[in-house]
């Protein structure tokens, strides 16, 4: 798998750490690997409506916003949610708006990513 990440408006060289390897583990736990090519921008910033967003832009192209004036946990949570809207996005299967799904996985697939002390 090539992944073309790209992180803007991080705050610090941490922050970017965590993005990074937040997405990696998230490809790697969603089975996304075996999709080729795939290119994402996630944007940081305070945003006051949401905490998250997930657009496609192109074929294996998103755009991942974040709120990063959260806690940690739910940041990282956040990166999740919308990581699981990229697979529904490349398996293109999507049940009414998404929601379900990202909300009954982020938590559980949080917990395990923190008890991987990868961060």
């Amino acid at each position: 798998m090539k992944l073309n990440l790209r992180v803007e408006n991080y705050s610090d060289k941490k922050e970017r750490m965590i993005v990074e390897k937040t997405i990696n583990w998230s490809i790697e736990r969603l089975n996304l690997s075996r999709f080729h090519n795939l290119k994402l921008t996630v944007k940081l910033g305070h945003m006051p409506e949401c905490y998250g967003y997930c657009q496609q832009m192109k074929d294996r192209e998103y755009i991942i916003g974040v709120d990063s004036k959260q806690s940690l946990r739910n940041f990282v949570m956040t990166l999740i949610h919308e990581m699981i809207h990229v697979k529904q996005y490349l398996n293109k299967r999507w049940f009414g708006d998404g929601e379900y799904e990202a909300e009954y996985l982020e938590e559980e697939l949080t917990d395990e990513l923190w008890a991987s002390d990868i961060l």
